[in-house]
């Protein structure tokens, strides 16, 4: 064991590092992290339009408030292509060093993304076609649009520092009002972005894409997708996460940009399947992440928490179990991660790793068989309890399973567990039996 961990130590552990500290992958992570809110609100607005109830649906189209609940998912939803090609930009010029500037270079992405949409929308009105050439189709600005949103807030940026760093600006005199002079030094490289996107674009429309995001979709989206579909990646980055925390590194920083790049997109494809009450096309989203397999955190820890506090006859993991239960109960577990510790724990790391992809194969096979629903792509934001997220994710079918989840992780933790704190009580014992000078049967739970 000792071999392969220094192994791991050597090779693994340095990769890790850089990834987290790679500022591509943060500006990612960060944008889509800045877009939860705009996420959320479309998400629970289209959750409470869709509802499949009849009275309650009846009760919506006789009030007007479907009318009213179906406004924002068109805005949110349907076009959070736009927010994150702005976000992801700003993020990344934040990273480049250029703070002062992030919102200027965000704009700018916001509108390098905006000049690559094809113009032009068709309807078919019973036997006639009508096309409006001026209008701007919503088809890119949503779920299809994200890969091309992602590129373009990383490529903006650097092509803004490459000439704010080399100070090709216009400059003002001292006395124009700050905002005013920032303004003026963005022209150049503002100048320079639409030029380059305005001849990227008229290139692209002589191919057979026709544009931009024909061509990502096509070459680079889709493809990833399809990667994302298999189990066998979202094991493998449930793998990577938690050997990663074994060696004290937040393995969910190092793995989130990678997943929100693969599942974000058919995360938003099934919430908006969702919305328009027809079958969720995609079973692995990104929601899997929190609602299946890491339940209570990194490692599916929820049903350990629970021997600690309710089983361990030990003091110390006791009291660690009841103080760690409220924050492992929604997905907060660095008081137990570190606290147990998992960190550098031969006993512990195997049940760390094999319970969460226990808990998400049997989910995925449950989902395949229509057991369970397919998740509807609502995103998970963290601090949502334990329960309540599978009832927002996939109703009381999700609900169910997450109980049955509970024992799960119970049972494979339990025996390791055994070990651990048949250690801390033989300690505590010998403890005792030296300040006191009288000894204590071990057997006999102290109490916590």
């Amino acid at each position: 064991m000792q071999k392969v961990t220094d192994t791991l130590e050597r090779t693994l552990v340095p990769v890790a590092t850089k990834i987290q500290q790679n500022k591509v992958l943060r500006a990612v992570g960060n944008g889509f992290a800045s877009s939860l809110t705009i996420i959320i609100v479309g998400a629970i607005f289209t959750l409470l339009g869709s509802f499949q109830w009849s009275a309650y649906q009846s009760f919506l189209a006789s009030t007007g408030i479907g009318t009213i609940l179906s406004y924002a998912p068109l805005v949110t939803t349907d076009m959070l292509a736009v927010y994150i090609a702005f976000l992801i930009g700003k993020s990344f010029t934040e990273e480049l060093g250029l703070k002062d500037n992030a919102s200027f270079c965000g704009i700018l992405s916001l509108f390098a993304f905006l000049l690559m949409m094809p113009l032009g929308v068709s309807e078919l009105q019973g036997e006639t076609t009508v096309e409006i050439t001026s209008a701007l189709g919503l088809r890119w600005l949503g779920a299809q649009g994200l890969f091309t949103a992602i590129i373009i807030g990383l490529i903006v940026p650097l092509i803004y520092a490459f000439i704010i760093k080399r100070n090709i600006v216009i400059k003002m005199p001292d006395g124009v009002p700050p905002t005013i002079a920032k303004s003026f030094s963005a022209l150049i490289p503002g100048f320079v972005i639409a030029i380059l996107f305005s001849i990227i674009r008229h290139f692209i429309s002589l191919t057979t894409f026709g544009d931009l995001n024909t061509f990502i979709y096509g070459i680079i989206q889709e493809p990833l997708t399809s990667l994302g579909a298999s189990p066998l990646t979202f094991v493998l980055f449930i793998v990577i996460c938690n050997v990663l925390w074994f060696f004290g590194i937040h393995g969910g920083a190092v793995v989130m940009p990678f997943l929100q790049i693969l599942y974000a997109a058919p995360a938003l494809e099934n919430l908006v399947a969702y919305g328009a009450g027809e079958p969720l096309p995609h079973s692995i989203i990104q929601a899997g992440w929190f609602v299946y397999a890491n339940m209570g955190g990194a490692g599916g820890t929820f049903g350990l928490v629970l021997i600690l506090a309710f089983m361990a006859k030990s003091k110390r993991y006791k009291t660690l179990g009841r103080m760690a239960l409220p924050t492992v109960a929604v997905g907060i577990n660095e008081p137990l991660t570190f606290g147990l510790p998992v960190v550098l724990n031969p006993i512990i790391i195997l049940p760390f790793i094999i319970t969460p992809i226990t808990s998400f194969l049997l989910s995925y096979g449950l989902t395949l068989l229509g057991i369970l629903p397919p998740l509807n792509g609502v995103t998970i934001p963290l601090g949502t309890p334990i329960i309540f997220s599978g009832w927002l994710t996939g109703g009381i079918p999700v609900m169910l399973f997450q109980i049955v989840n509970i024992f799960i992780q119970v049972a494979i933790y339990y025996p390791f567990t055994k070990v651990l704190d048949s250690q801390a009580l033989a300690e505590e014992v010998q403890e005792d039996t030296i300040q006191t000078g009288e000894p204590k049967d071990a057997s006999v739970p102290v109490n916590g």
